[in-house]
């Protein structure tokens, strides 16, 4: 058994790109569709550092009035590098609005903003394959939810599924001019903990940096309010993650400020960081 729907455009991935580009499109009159693979409970829990630079800058088609209250630490303004190899500890200034929030809020607060727009929302939906026609114009998306075949025509389809969205392998660019060299070097992973601490922590204003005992590491300690840490690390994935997520718990171990800490939450999930494509013809 199969069902199809029909839109002018179709968004796979209800993250921040997706929402703000189907609120983008809804507001322009247009029949749009968010389909995500996670439940409507689940949606926008995503793996992030929860800091935010440019808070002041967000589109308007989801107006920073209907995402501020999951900003939680309005007050940080400077980054703050510990290099232990040194015994230094270097404070840096970062211009423009930061902010750091409650990532799933956030996550909440952006899909209800495409919402309210007018964008549809399929969840519990995981897309499997790209639909083309003859001269490889994609035309829609299938998937599955609960068992059940569904399939998504559209005009136009964004991917806005991650880094390692499986549009990419599915997708015939033969025909396109599109820059396709993607190795999984231009990639990075990511884990992070969020912990309760007892004690306000002295660096509430800060954005905290440090290198990983291995080159291709670095942790963070992200205060989403004085006693609520983000603590995470990114790397290379070519490198074993278990070695690395001990990195961060050893780190943790040994700074005195978390010493009876309560871990609330924890999270991994792969990031991009190559540069930009040089063509999207």
């Amino acid at each position: 058994m199969s069902t199809s729907h029909e839109y002018d455009v179709v968004v796979v991935g209800a993250g921040t790109a997706g929402c703000y580009a189907a609120a983008t499109v809804a507001r322009e009159g247009l029949d749009v569709a968010i389909v995500e693979r996670k439940t409507a409970e689940e949606a926008g829990h995503i793996a992030c550092g929860d800091a935010l630079k440019g808070a002041d800058a967000f589109p308007e088609s989801i107006p920073k009035s209907q995402i501020e209250d999951s900003f939680t630490n309005t007050g940080v303004d400077h980054g703050r590098f510990e290099i232990p190899q040194e015994d230094t500890v270097l404070d840096i200034p970062v211009p423009g609005e930061l902010a750091v929030i409650d990532r799933w809020e956030y996550g909440r607060l952006i899909i209800e903003g495409a919402e309210n727009a007018g964008t549809e929302f399929h969840y519990d939906t995981v897309v499997q394959d790209v639909v083309q026609d003859d001269d490889d114009t994609v035309t829609g998306v299938r998937g599955k939810r609960n068992g059940e075949v569904v399939e998504f025509e559209a005009d136009v389809v964004v991917d806005g599924a991650g880094s390692l969205s499986i549009l990419q392998d599915k997708t015939d660019f033969s025909n396109s001019r599109f820059d396709t060299n993607v190795s999984y070097s231009q990639f990075c992973s990511a884990y992070r903990e969020i912990v309760e601490v007892p004690e306000p922590v002295e660096w509430d204003d800060a954005l905290v940096f440090k290198p990983t005992e291995r080159a291709a590491g670095y942790l963070w300690y992200f205060p989403r309010t004085e006693t609520t840490i983000n603590a995470g690390l990114g790397f290379q994935m070519n490198e074993e993650p278990m070695k690395l997520v001990d990195d961060l718990k050893r780190d943790l171990r040994d700074r005195p400020e978390f010493e009876g800490g309560e871990v609330k939450d924890k999270l991994g999930a792969a990031l991009p960081t190559r540069r930009p494509y040089d063509s999207a013809g």
